[in-house]
């Protein structure tokens, strides 16, 4: 038994599909079909926090005391 990994494109996809889908079903099983997006699709948004600070004076002795 062998076993086939293949990263295709979506315009072969359905030709190649429609080919295993012919073969002989009792030497072939189709394990796993899956849909992979694109890294490059997806956007990922980063927000940020500003925090004024500005008048704040920083006590270490305070600080130590938490």
């Amino acid at each position: 038994m062998h076993s086939v990994k293949l990263n295709i494109q979506d315009s072969i996809y359905e030709h190649i599909m429609f080919l295993l889908k012919n073969l002989n079903t009792k030497e072939l099983e189709i394990v796993e079909d899956k849909n992979v997006v694109s890294q490059k699709t997806k956007k990922r948004r980063l927000n940020a926090i500003s925090i004024n600070t500005k008048g704040f004076k920083f006590d270490r002795e305070e600080a130590n005391a938490r």
